[in-house]
């Protein structure tokens, strides 16, 4: 509270209401069950999918940054490059092999996620992973912003083309160690957004 009181009077912002009676998962519950709780944004990354067995990229030893020297990046982040995508699209299509979506199941959280939806309670969930373990657990694309893409739609690389692919024609070519390319214009097609609609 004196930190909440500092920070108000600093700012000049008067004093908050206080949204929470405790600070603790009883404390959150209570908020939960009341009328006050509504329009819930979850913003969810790695973490929540780390219990479904997916990697995170950054804890040592076990994360996805640990695990690709077999590729011969130039560094680990490459991976992820549309550039380096374009160059050598191999290692990003091994790896996608290996995390591919329908492996995996959602977790407590995903589901948590979907029940506050059924309840009415959720607005959006904004998303950093490519898991599509959100849409596997019941959230629609209207409820989720997925910051790096998704396994759900892929999109030809082809700066004309952009031609968009569902997620069972990529799931057959990657499982078939073939290297997707467009059947409009041959171009790559990646899974996750569509590099040109981001950049507009």
């Amino acid at each position: 509270d004196f930190l909440r009181d500092l920070f108000s009077r600093t700012l000049g912002i008067g004093t908050p209401d206080k949204v929470l009676d405790e600070l603790t998962l009883e404390g959150v519950s209570k908020f939960m069950l009341s009328e006050k709780c509504k329009n819930v944004v979850f913003m969810v990354g790695a973490g929540i999918s780390t219990s479904a067995g997916i990697p995170d990229f950054r804890s040592p030893g076990s994360g996805l940054y640990s695990n690709l020297q077999k590729y011969n990046l130039p560094y680990p982040e490459a991976i992820f490059e549309i550039g380096f995508f374009k160059e050598n699209p191999e290692p990003f299509f091994a790896l996608a092999r290996e995390l591919y979506p329908g492996q995996f199941k959602p977790t407590i959280c995903h589901y948590f996620m979907r029940l506050m939806k059924e309840k009415g309670l959720f607005l959006r969930c904004y998303t950093q992973n490519i898991d599509t373990l959100e849409r596997v657990a019941g959230l629609s694309s209207d409820d989720l912003v997925e910051a790096h893409g998704t396994f759900h739609t892929s999109h030809c690389v082809g700066t004309f083309c952009r031609e968009e692919y569902p997620l069972s024609w990529m799931k057959e070519k990657i499982f078939s160690d073939l290297i997707p390319k467009c059947e409009k214009c041959n171009n790559l097609v990646k899974p996750g957004k569509d590099e040109v609609k981001a950049q507009q």
